[in-house]
């Protein structure tokens, strides 16, 4: 599939300016003002403007702390490929460059962005065949990079140990040149505890782990904090994990003791994240049409949860745009003034 300029603009994560005020705490006059101040050109659907990369880059100016973000559980269907299309998405409308890297030999990530890696190098191919990793970036949209992967990734396990290659080294190496062009790069792993998984979490600053209401979810989950604590004993690190409760409904007593399960749990002091996300047939409805939550700007609960979490994850907060929004407070005290 060869993406056309109206596939990548339907794509393109998008931000409304009622967002952008919201997050700046102040009117959405204001932030109209500015951007005509900045000469910031918006795009446009139907009469109303709205920010994409380039516009909330110039808009916020955030310097974003760069991390790696690894999506992993061993339990497939907990919505790990969902999460990670979805927040660096997110991460995108607020002006940062992102990376996905699809590492599950199924695409799944590779298929939500619309991409057919057929013909398109994928890690595989840059460890056995000395491809260069920048041939192996699609652009998916502005600001949005994707390293796709398709069935031939199923042998990199076997590669990683018939080529001894360093597990601590191994994305580190492969990544180094591009690495610094990125504010985040995220990487999707396959629901399993091989060396590539293991390399990609010896790789990241974070590992995300969603986890659904189910007691095999909270077996997966008991399988990844056996496997950090084996990983930082061996290679003498201290890998951090996140957990988040993902298809929550308020509704069910499994969403209550999903809850008080991760409240509870002594291991788990400190790095459950606040934000959970709810249940929603939105997800796979708008993942059919390979786009996103943030695709479109239509607002919805479960778009404001990943963006809460997003934030939370990624230490995304106003404060990091202050500068911008005393600047839109002055003009406006300014004109009142006047």
């Amino acid at each position: 599939m060869i993406l056309t300029q109206k596939d990548i603009l339907s794509m393109q994560p998008k931000m409304s300016i009622a967002h952008a005020a919201n997050f700046l705490d102040v009117s959405g006059q204001a932030v109209h003002k500015q951007l005509k101040l900045k000469n910031i050109n918006c795009p446009k659907l139907g009469n109303k403007l709205y920010l994409t990369f380039e516009q909330a880059k110039q808009l916020f100016n955030i310097q974003f702390a760069r991390k790696v973000i690894v999506g992993q559980i061993v339990k497939g269907g907990t919505g790990k490929t969902t999460t990670i299309d979805n927040v660096a998405s997110c991460a995108n409308t607020y002006g940062a460059r992102v990376l996905k890297i699809d590492a599950d030999p199924q695409g799944n990530l590779t298929d939500a962005c619309g991409i057919d890696a057929e013909d398109k190098p994928v890690l595989i191919d840059v460890i056995t065949d000395n491809i260069n990793i920048k041939d192996a970036i699609v652009n998916v949209s502005d600001g949005v990079d994707l390293i796709p992967s398709r069935i031939e990734n199923v042998i990199l396990d076997n590669v990683i140990v018939n080529e001894r290659l360093p597990l601590d080294h191994f994305y580190r190496d492969m990544l180094g040149s591009i690495a610094n062009n990125y504010d985040f790069i995220f990487i999707d792993c396959p629901p399993t505890m091989g060396q590539a998984v293991t390399a990609a979490s010896l790789y990241a600053d974070i590992i995300l782990a969603p986890l659904n209401p189910d007691k095999f979810s909270a077996k997966g989950l008991k399988i990844l904090k056996h496997e950090v604590d084996t990983l930082n004993k061996r290679f003498k690190t201290n890998i951090a994990y996140k957990v988040f409760l993902n298809k929550f409904s308020g509704k069910t007593i499994l969403s209550e003791k999903a809850i008080v399960s991760l409240i509870n749990d002594p291991d788990l002091e400190g790095r459950i994240l606040q934000t959970t996300v709810q249940f929603s047939q939105e997800i796979p409805n708008i993942t059919d049409g390979n786009k996103n939550l943030f695709s479109a700007l239509k607002s919805s609960p479960t778009r404001d949860d990943f963006d809460r979490l997003s934030r939370e994850l990624l230490e995304i907060t106003p404060a990091q745009a202050k500068k911008i929004s005393d600047e839109i407070r002055i003009a406006e005290n300014e004109e009142v003034a006047a």
